[in-house]
């Protein structure tokens, strides 16, 4: 059995912890140390059982509890030589790290990871897909299409988390400046909620059981839009989706 616990999806912080065996692997760590083990705990898991942090790209609301969070737990940072060479300049690299290639599958523990190269404005972001025995779990919170390397990966996935980021109007209409507007819009941006929902209706199988819809925009989206487009395309497909908030509030999933 795997435990999947979402910690928190959006701009203000991405971390989700997978759980399997009596070990665990963080993806991102987005939030403070302090919030980081907070939400840990509130969610059943045991810090100690933490083996690694997966880091996806170095934007601050994925990585600003990482350098803390993996030296008090004595635990590695995995990441790609751009994402390292970026957080060392910040001076928020931990003092344990792993890298690893866009490509590459690696161990962690019981876990089998695999990393793949995803359309976004870092320097090198990924997405991952963990594998626990015959489990695989998904997931590419910051991307702006899904190409077709990133749907070999993620199709038929028995736990699917997918960003749907921004409803087009929302933005067009937002007061945000026009060059933001046009980079998250951009091939390298986010995806926006027809888009995911269109990707999710071919990424999911008879395999698949859970879909989470991740980094929901707090100013340029609403989960009611997420919903309608979301539910549309997996209505047919009898399987459990949510929505993670920003909160920490989504409950912990089991496959």
């Amino acid at each position: 059995m795997v435990t999947i616990a979402p910690l928190g999806s959006g701009s203000k912080g991405n971390a989700l912890i997978v759980s399997a065996g009596g070990e665990s692997l963080a993806i991102d760590a987005g939030f403070s140390r302090r919030e980081m083990l907070a939400r840990i705990v509130a969610h059943g898991v045991a810090a100690e059982t933490l083996r690694a942090v997966l880091i996806t790209h170095e934007h601050t609301d994925h990585t600003s509890g990482c350098r803390l969070l993996c030296d008090e737990l004595q635990i590695p940072a995995c990441m790609t030589p751009g994402t390292s060479r970026i957080l060392e300049k910040r001076r928020a690299l931990p003092q344990r790290v792993r890298q690893f290639s866009p490509g590459m599958r690696f161990n962690i523990g019981s876990f089998v990871v695999n990393a793949f190269a995803v359309p976004h404005d870092a320097t090198e972001p990924v997405g991952f897909v963990v594998e626990y025995g015959n489990l695989k779990i998904g997931v590419a919170t910051d991307l702006g299409e899904v190409n077709a390397d990133v749907f070999s990966h993620l199709r038929g996935c028995d736990a699917l988390v997918l960003e749907s980021n921004y409803d087009p109007d929302m933005l067009a209409h937002s007061d945000r400046k026009l060059s933001l507007k046009r980079r998250i819009a951009g091939p390298a941006g986010h995806l926006e909620n027809s888009a995911a929902a269109a990707a999710l209706e071919k990424l999911t199988t008879e395999r698949t059981k859970l879909v989470l819809l991740a980094h929901i925009s707090s100013e340029c989206n609403l989960p009611d839009l997420v919903a309608q487009q979301a539910g549309q395309k997996l209505a047919a497909k009898h399987l459990r989706w949510e929505i993670i908030s920003q909160e920490g509030d989504t409950p912990s999933f089991e496959l």
